[in-house]
């Protein structure tokens, strides 16, 4: 009985700990659905998306300056959403962004990302890109912050 009621507390203190670490920034998984420089999306847009009919409504505004634009790829919006980021337009090519991690932090959902611009002088395509990045991962309803890493080039 002794060892039970030694138990029951260093269980309890473990649990918290863990409890903790979650709220303090735990990463969670994702997958990306979609990433590229070619986008119906002209202005700079950080966007969350959480039910089948904004997705179908998004995805055709994104895909829209395609000839035969895909399907929006499938995310089961009982238990997963969508979330992306939009640079805009940009005069070249060399531009991209990519989300990098997300994590829990208290009752909001960072999303981390980082972005890359080419060198001076470099070599680019001269045409018109829109870099984008768009994941999907678990539902959750809690807001977003979206948290640019660094001044990447």
């Amino acid at each position: 009985m002794l060892v039970l009621g030694l138990l029951i507390p260093l269980v309890a203190c473990a649990t918290g700990a863990v409890g903790d670490v979650a709220a303090a920034g735990a990463a969670l998984p994702f997958s990306t659905v979609a990433k590229g420089a070619a986008s119906g999306i002209l202005e700079p847009l950080q966007v969350a998306i959480r039910t089948q009919d904004e997705w179908v409504a998004f995805w055709a505004r994104h895909t829209r300056a395609q000839v035969q634009p895909p399907p929006a790829p499938p995310v089961d919006f009982s238990r997963e959403m969508a979330v992306g980021i939009f640079l805009g337009e940009r005069a070249t090519g060399g531009h991209e962004v990519e989300i990098t991690k997300v994590e829990r932090g208290g009752s909001v959902l960072r999303i981390h990302y980082r972005t890359r611009s080419p060198d001076p002088g470099a070599m680019v395509t001269q045409v018109r890109t829109q870099p984008y990045h768009l994941i999907k991962l678990k539902r959750e309803d809690s807001p977003l912050v979206f948290s640019r890493e660094g001044l990447s080039r």
